[in-house]
Protein backbone atom coordinates (compact mmCIF):
# COMPACT_ATOMS: atom_id res chain seq x y z
CA UNK A 1 0.00 0.00 0.00
CA UNK A 2 1.31 3.44 -0.95
CA UNK A 3 1.18 6.16 1.67
CA UNK A 4 -0.70 9.14 0.26
CA UNK A 5 1.96 11.67 1.22
CA UNK A 6 4.71 9.84 -0.68
CA UNK A 7 3.15 10.35 -4.11
CA UNK A 8 3.17 13.68 -5.86
CA UNK A 9 0.09 15.56 -7.03
CA UNK A 10 0.62 14.65 -10.70
CA UNK A 11 0.80 10.97 -9.90
CA UNK A 12 -2.20 11.15 -7.57
CA UNK A 13 -4.26 12.85 -10.30
CA UNK A 14 -3.15 10.32 -12.93
CA UNK A 15 -3.98 7.35 -10.72
CA UNK A 16 -7.36 8.81 -9.79
CA UNK A 17 -8.25 9.52 -13.42
CA UNK A 18 -7.05 6.07 -14.44
CA UNK A 19 -9.37 4.45 -11.90
CA UNK A 20 -12.29 6.54 -13.17
CA UNK A 21 -11.68 5.49 -16.77
CA UNK A 22 -11.18 1.81 -15.96
CA UNK A 23 -14.42 1.80 -13.96
CA UNK A 24 -16.32 2.58 -17.19
CA UNK A 25 -16.76 0.00 -19.91
CA UNK A 26 -15.14 0.28 -23.31
CA UNK A 27 -11.50 0.64 -24.30
CA UNK A 28 -10.15 0.06 -27.78
CA UNK A 29 -6.64 0.30 -29.21
CA UNK A 30 -7.45 1.52 -32.69
CA UNK A 31 -8.14 4.62 -34.68
CA UNK A 32 -11.18 5.86 -36.55
CA UNK A 33 -11.05 7.11 -40.08
CA UNK A 34 -13.58 8.31 -42.59
CA UNK A 35 -13.74 7.48 -46.27
CA UNK A 36 -16.10 8.19 -49.16
CA UNK A 37 -17.70 5.24 -50.92
CA UNK A 38 -19.98 4.49 -53.85
CA UNK A 39 -23.03 2.40 -52.99
CA UNK A 40 -23.63 1.13 -56.52
CA UNK A 41 -27.34 1.94 -56.74
CA UNK A 42 -28.40 3.14 -60.16
CA UNK A 43 -29.15 6.85 -60.22
CA UNK A 44 -27.64 7.52 -56.76
CA UNK A 45 -25.76 10.79 -56.34
CA UNK A 46 -22.64 8.86 -55.32
CA UNK A 47 -22.20 7.68 -58.92
CA UNK A 48 -21.18 11.26 -59.79
CA UNK A 49 -18.03 10.75 -57.67
CA UNK A 50 -16.02 13.25 -55.65
CA UNK A 51 -17.85 14.94 -52.78
CA UNK A 52 -21.11 13.27 -53.81
CA UNK A 53 -20.03 9.88 -52.50
CA UNK A 54 -21.34 8.54 -49.20
CA UNK A 55 -19.37 8.93 -45.98
CA UNK A 56 -18.37 5.70 -44.23
CA UNK A 57 -16.54 5.38 -40.90
CA UNK A 58 -14.13 2.55 -40.15
CA UNK A 59 -12.15 1.45 -37.14
CA UNK A 60 -8.61 0.23 -37.84
CA UNK A 61 -6.08 -1.65 -35.70
CA UNK A 62 -3.27 -4.12 -36.11
CA UNK A 63 -3.63 -7.61 -34.72
CA UNK A 64 -0.40 -9.63 -34.47
CA UNK A 65 1.13 -7.36 -37.10
CA UNK A 66 -1.78 -7.67 -39.50
CA UNK A 67 -4.05 -4.70 -40.11
CA UNK A 68 -7.76 -5.19 -39.70
CA UNK A 69 -10.67 -2.86 -40.13
CA UNK A 70 -14.36 -2.85 -39.41
CA UNK A 71 -17.16 -0.64 -40.65
CA UNK A 72 -18.70 1.48 -37.89
CA UNK A 73 -22.40 2.30 -38.35
CA UNK A 74 -23.20 5.96 -37.81
CA UNK A 75 -25.42 5.16 -34.80
CA UNK A 76 -22.42 3.51 -33.02
CA UNK A 77 -19.85 6.17 -33.98
CA UNK A 78 -19.99 8.16 -30.72
CA UNK A 79 -19.67 5.00 -28.63
CA UNK A 80 -16.64 3.75 -30.59
CA UNK A 81 -15.07 7.22 -30.44
CA UNK A 82 -15.36 7.07 -26.63
CA UNK A 83 -13.64 3.66 -26.54
CA UNK A 84 -10.72 4.94 -28.60
CA UNK A 85 -10.52 8.19 -26.61
CA UNK A 86 -10.49 6.29 -23.30
CA UNK A 87 -7.73 3.97 -24.49
CA UNK A 88 -5.59 6.90 -25.61
CA UNK A 89 -6.13 8.67 -22.31
CA UNK A 90 -5.15 5.52 -20.37
CA UNK A 91 -1.91 5.29 -22.36
CA UNK A 92 -1.17 8.98 -21.70
CA UNK A 93 -1.82 8.58 -17.97
CA UNK A 94 0.36 5.48 -17.75
CA UNK A 95 3.16 7.42 -19.45
CA UNK A 96 2.80 10.22 -16.88
CA UNK A 97 2.94 7.75 -13.99
CA UNK A 98 5.95 6.02 -15.52
CA UNK A 99 7.72 9.38 -15.92
CA UNK A 100 7.12 10.19 -12.23
CA UNK A 101 8.66 6.87 -11.20
CA UNK A 102 11.59 7.48 -13.54
CA UNK A 103 12.21 10.84 -11.82
CA UNK A 104 11.89 9.18 -8.41
CA UNK A 105 14.44 6.53 -9.36
CA UNK A 106 16.89 9.16 -10.62
CA UNK A 107 16.51 11.18 -7.40
CA UNK A 108 17.08 8.13 -5.21
CA UNK A 109 20.13 6.93 -7.11
CA UNK A 110 21.62 10.45 -7.11
CA UNK A 111 21.23 10.65 -3.33
CA UNK A 112 23.21 7.46 -2.92
CA UNK A 113 26.03 8.82 -5.10
CA UNK A 114 25.56 6.50 -8.05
Amino acid sequence: MVIRNTICEKERYALSRLRQILHKSGLMRAYLYVTRITCGKKGCRCMLGGRNRHIAWYIMQSNKGNPRRKYVPFNRLDEVRQWVRRYNEVIKLLEQISEEYWKRLIQRTNKRGR
